[in-house]
């Protein structure tokens, strides 16, 4: 089967990374939607073992269709039955550039030609995302259900500023961590970045604590595993913050993922001890929400010989720290526009 897996739009590079590494080949890659041939069994090993994506689709269909009889055909034209015994429902349209755009018919005119196909023998819930681009037309399974690969569960709070635990996870791949020298986040905040991190060093799947809408699935069912309870050990991890009460929250967050062992304390920046050859990734304050007047030239004053990970929306971030990043990326963090500058 071909496979659709999403993630955030600039950090595809992080998911290939993940999927080549699990031995999946990519078929295509385009911006936050990349491509891979697999098979049934593959569905609840990449939704739990995922680290940087959001969802894992099934390609049911993808044709041309321009009238409403030709995205008929089209989705009468899917194997249904091969897939679906329960509730089809349709949580997502989406449509770009094309003929079609009501979207109100395009969702009538597939749950008629859905509804001629299947035959309904369990309550089990089948969410179906369409997308028309370019009058070219996707019929997507989603496999994962409600909540994005981004809900791992351990989360109840968070700091002012938020990160995405896919995102905070794509930080932590893309700095190729060894595992072994020292983890730093100067900036923790609800310690996202440091929980992902202890997750990835101990290769625990990060949704081990959540569900998916397939694991009801009758196709499915019997590959997926049985939940293991994991408890991590953490060791050279380190999260500072200025703010005790987020460091609560850091604390709770970590108890809740099962980990043990990451040292968090109450610090400034400013009264940071110094430190040698350690990765430091980290999304420190910015944006509207956070003002800030942190000389981040210090980064190399305290971390001595280290490689350095920092999201910034400041586009002359290079010229305020007198250093050149080896490379940057580009992405959204909560609705900003940010740099990932990478100093290695």
């Amino acid at each position: 089967m071909k496979l659709m897996i999403t993630c955030t739009a600039g950090l595809e590079g992080a998911t290939v990374l993940e999927l080549k590494n699990l031995g999946y080949k990519i078929v295509d890659s385009q911006s936050g939607r990349i491509y891979i041939k697999g098979e049934l069994k593959d569905i609840p090993r990449l939704n739990m073992f995922l680290r940087t994506a959001e969802r894992v689709y099934i390609v049911l269909a993808q044709d041309r269709v321009e009238t409403f009889d030709e995205l008929y055909n089209v989705i009468y034209s899917v194997n249904w039955e091969e897939f679906v015994d329960g509730k089809v429902l349709i949580s997502d349209v989406s449509v770009r550039n094309s003929k079609l755009s009501a979207k109100g018919a395009i969702i009538s005119v597939s749950y008629a030609a859905i509804n001629k196909k299947i035959s309904r023998k369990t309550n089990n819930i089948y969410p179906i995302r369409l997308i028309i681009k370019n009058d070219i037309l996707q019929v997507l399974l989603d496999t994962t259900g409600k909540d994005a690969l981004s809900k791992r569960g351990y989360r109840l709070k968070t700091s002012k500023a938020p990160l995405r635990e896919t995102i905070a996870a794509a930080l932590v791949l893309l700095s190729r961590w060894d595992k072994k020298s020292s983890f730093i986040d100067p900036f923790c905040g609800s310690g996202t970045i440091l929980i992902e991190a202890a997750l990835y060093k101990e290769n625990i799947p990060p949704s081990f604590l959540r569900h998916f809408v397939s694991e009801k699935w009758s196709i499915l069912k019997d590959y997926w595993p049985k939940r293991k309870k994991y408890k991590v050990n953490a060791d050279n991890l380190f999260g500072f913050d200025i703010d005790k009460e987020v460091l609560k929250v850091a604390k709770e967050n970590e108890k809740r993922a099962n980990i043990n062992g990451i040292i968090f304390e109450n610090l400034d920046f400013n009264n940071l001890t110094k430190f040698e050859n350690c990765w430091v990734v980290t999304n420190p304050p910015y944006g509207e929400r956070l003002k800030n007047d942190i000389d981040f030239s210090k980064l190399w004053d305290i971390f001595i010989d280290s490689k350095i990970y920092i999201l910034s929306p400041d586009t002359s971030f290079e010229r305020l720290v007198q250093k050149k990043a080896r490379k940057k990326i580009r992405f959204q963090n909560s609705g900003i526009w940010v740099w990932l500058y990478m100093f290695y």
